[in-house]
């Protein structure tokens, strides 16, 4: 018998994976000698350099400081309808474990990079939203024990 995943224990792992990710993007991202920012100066260093002025990935920079709204409004339109709520989470979660997890394999020594702390947490509060979204949409309503006319 399957077993049916309890709707209070995804959405536990779905808040802490939220919280984990929001605390990850406020963690360091880029090291600049003894300075280190987050992933919201970085995003600023990168617009005010221009290194994606005039390519298709300037859109991630907007996408970016829109993330933790999108976050906060994927837990009101839990309050509304969790699938809903799933599959909305489950895009956000894959846009910003994506850019976190390309941030993470660029991330290396020198006096100069990418941080790792910033974007190792972030994916993993990436990765706990996604196993509560999918979770919730793919987790199963259980079998029933009886038939719906009652008999047996």
């Amino acid at each position: 018998m399957v077993a049916v995943p309890n709707p209070r224990a995804i959405a536990a792992i779905g808040i802490a994976g939220l919280l984990t990710a929001i605390v990850g993007m406020c963690l360091p991202w880029l090291r600049s000698g003894a300075v280190l920012r987050d992933s919201f100066e970085f995003a600023g260093v990168i617009q005010t350099l221009g290194f994606l002025r005039g390519q298709a990935l300037e859109w991630l920079l907007m996408v970016w400081y829109g993330l933790i709204p999108a976050m906060v409004l994927g837990v009101g339109l839990y309050l509304v309808s969790r699938r809903a709520a799933a599959t909305f989470l489950l895009l956000v979660a894959i846009i910003l474990g994506t850019i976190a997890g390309v941030a993470r394999v660029e991330a290396g020594s020198g006096p100069v990079g990418v941080a790792e702390v910033g974007p190792t947490v972030t994916v993993i509060g990436a990765a706990l939203v996604m196993a509560a979204a999918l979770g919730t949409l793919f987790g199963g309503r259980g079998r029933a024990r009886e038939n719906a006319g009652g008999e047996r």
